[in-house]
């Protein structure tokens, strides 16, 4: 054990030496002696300028043709960036690769790491609870971990009635009412006092809504809010109860422990990923990181070192002190750790993302921008949609990496009890990861229809233009996940006894996910552009009789019937399981295949959705603020971001194959190994 956790201590203490030297330097930078070519000379809010508008330019174009000055190459855009005249790009080459090209790179591989090491830590921490034995301590922990949790559902359960019903501050009242439904009722079940199942949901219901409604701030109640109240409360109650009173499994522990040592390699690759990203944008991008520094310099220089050596700090501590506390019998503290790490990652993410948003949708005025506080500029318009999509996004990418771990190790492993538990870790990864999954595409609409509010240019470039092939691959990928997801649960239910009462409307509803799929990605004409340009066939254009496949409603409603008959076949599989005897390690051999590639699709999904996001901004860094005046402005073709994409997402599924391949597999080996050796009778002396 002492051998394969020494190279993680010496890379924590590498990259923890490289972010103290990042952070010395943001701070030092304003001893350091003055030089034309530092980065740190300019991060001062005055010396540099907002994004004029266009008539302005006009203006100045007019003033200097009335001048008779030199016909020249037109310079009045670089105002964008502050002083115009010094301002040079330089183009650089990394390993074959261009500017964008490099820093794409390195930023999606960041970004992947760290949604792993942030979505697999929500459900390790209650993966942990299930395995853990029920005592006072642990019960005590139970209770911040429902309400966790709890705040977790009620989100999510918030968002979508407020897409779908339109309640007005439907997240909060979800929020509320789970949380302190889950509370409450856990500090009861805590004392014996509300063991029945119907008496904490109806405990939960009544107490959540009656905290969360004076908590919202309405100026009057709707029936419908009161209602999602009421069902938030009830849900946080049940999963109160359940928790509490679950019966230890040790299988959970293992998982949970396993889970977690790949997260603990993962998270010395997030901070090196991350490192080399900042190091790449202050070589090729060196005015544009200037300037962002500069918009938010508590967020850089403070906060966000804080929050990530803190983070770092309680992780290690989390990996670190599982098995001596489970000797010393404190499994509650490090139940306690597991939810202060959750609690630091959702800040963390939640941090970051406001520069993120800031980029594609900054903070209106934006003649104001000068003057704006740091925290205006960080709660933009979609800075709380990006949240929810990331966190139900990174949930979904948690569970289907451990789809991945367990299919990998059911393939590796030759012995009959280890094929049993990882086929059951594949089924509890892709449980995890058709639950969250499910109201993922509401998180997606709720963040887009904040960007068409924002400026409808935005939407229109995304759905209608440039990237609406984009879009095309990002929905195909949906719908294949989607698929893939239904298909392994049909495979998995052929080992339950008595499932095959459920296979008839199953099969009905793989009819229905085919056709929703193929109406989801049917685009209305197939040219990426609003209308067709010089090259382009102007006949790429579905038929009129057909035309009502690429509307709206059309797309709504298919993305609908996927997300319910998923729904629906995720109820059957668990009602199989719970009422038939389920036969691990006899699983169909396309199931830990198919779980791979529901893996892979995922990762492939979430580098592409990035690369959406990231292209919508057009031809600028900040949207209207600060212009891209690189060589590569443009939007590159579908086929180069694609391959680029592809060859990003391929470095890191061989990374994670090694990473667990180091964490789990390898240690069982060379325990296999040395057994023999402990085993050999000693000779007497």
């Amino acid at each position: 054990m002492k051998q394969s956790q020494s190279p993680l201590k010496n890379t924590f203490f590498k990259t923890l030496l490289c972010l103290l030297f990042i952070y010395m330097l943001g701070h030092l930078s304003p001893f350091l002696p003055a030089s034309s070519n530092s980065i740190f000379t300019n991060l001062s809010f005055q010396t540099l300028a907002y994004a004029q508008d266009d008539e302005e330019e006009d203006e100045d174009e007019e003033d200097e043709d009335e001048e008779g000055e030199a016909e020249e190459e037109d310079l009045s855009y670089l105002t964008d960036i502050g002083p115009a005249a010094d301002h040079e790009f330089e183009e650089f080459s990394f390993l074959g690769m261009s500017n964008r090209k490099f820093t794409w790179a390195a930023a999606q591989l960041h970004i992947l790491f760290a949604s792993f090491i942030l979505g697999c830590p929500m459900f390790v921490v209650i993966m942990e609870v299930m395995g853990a034995r029920r005592t006072q301590g642990v019960r005590k922990a139970i209770i911040l971990s429902n309400v966790f949790l709890a705040v977790l559902i009620g989100v999510v359960i918030g968002i979508t009635g407020e897409i779908i019903i339109g309640i007005h501050h439907g997240v909060l009242y979800g929020l509320w009412a789970c949380a302190f439904g889950a509370l409450i009722v856990s500090f009861l079940n805590y004392f014996h006092r509300l063991m029945n199942i119907r008496a904490s949901a109806f405990v939960g219901a009544v107490f959540g809504t009656l905290i969360a409604m004076p908590l919202t701030p309405v100026e009057h109640y709707e029936v419908s809010a009161i209602i999602l109240a009421l069902i938030n409360g009830a849900v946080g109650g049940l999963l109160s109860n359940g928790i509490m009173f679950a019966q230890a499994d040790f299988k959970f522990e293992r998982l949970a422990h396993e889970i977690t040592k790949v997260i603990g390699i993962c998270y010395s690759f997030t901070a090196l990923t991350g490192g080399l990203f900042l190091f790449v944008m202050l070589v090729a991008y060196k005015d544009f990181i200037t300037y962002l520094i500069s918009s938010f310099p508590m967020l850089f220089m403070v906060a966000y070192p804080t929050l990530f050596i803190l983070e770092t700090v309680i992780m290690y501590i989390y990996v670190y002190s599982w098995d001596p506390l489970n000797k010393a019998n404190k499994k509650g503290r490090h139940i306690v750790t597991g939810i202060m790490l959750n609690v630091f990652g959702l800040t963390l993410l939640m941090a970051l993302d406001g520069p993120a948003t800031f980029m594609q949708a900054p903070t209106k005025p934006l003649a104001d921008l000068l003057t704006m506080s740091e925290w205006d500029k960080i709660t933009t318009s979609i800075w709380m949609p990006l949240n929810y999509h990331r966190l139900v996004g990174n949930g979904t990418f948690g569970g289907y990496m451990v789809c991945i771990i367990g299919a990998y190790m059911y393939l590796w492993s030759d012995k009959k009890e280890e094929r049993e538990y990882y086929d059951w870790v594949g089924y509890i990864g892709n449980l995890i990861g058709v639950a969250i999954m499910i109201p993922l595409p509401a998180m997606g609409y709720i963040f887009v229809a904040e960007i068409y509010r924002y400026d409808a240019t935005i939407g229109m470039y995304i759905m209608s233009d440039r990237e609406s092939m984009f879009m095309l691959v990002q929905g195909l990928l949906v719908g294949t996940m989607f698929s893939a997801s239904n298909i392994y649960m049909w495979v998995s239910m052929k080992r339950i006894e008595n499932a095959e009462r459920f296979f008839p409307a199953m099969k009905f509803g793989f009819v229905l996910i085919v056709i929703s799929a193929t109406i989801w990605f049917t685009p209305r004409r197939f040219f990426a552009t609003m209308l067709p340009e010089p090259g382009m066939d102007p006949n790429m254009v579905l038929p009129d009789n057909l035309a009502f496949l690429a509307l709206m409603v059309s797309k709504n409603t298919a993305a609908f019937c996927l997300v319910t008959v998923t729904f629906i076949n995720y109820i059957f599989y668990t009602i199989a399981t719970k009422t038939g005897k389920v036969h691990y390690g006899k699983i169909n051999p396309l199931g830990p295949y198919v779980l791979i590639f529901l893996g892979f699709s995922d990762i492939w999904l979430m580098s592409w959705m990035g690369t959406i996001r990231e292209l919508s901004r057009m031809n600028w860094h900040i949207y209207k603020v600060f212009k891209d005046v690189t060589p590569e402005k443009f939007a590159p073709s579908l086929a180069e971001s694609g391959f680029h994409v592809t060859m990003i997402v391929w470095l890191f599924f061989i990374l994670m194959t090694a990473i667990i391949w180091i964490g789990i597999k390898y240690p069982k080996t060379k325990k296999k190994e040395i057994e023999p050796t402990q085993a050999s009778p000693q000779m007497a002396e």
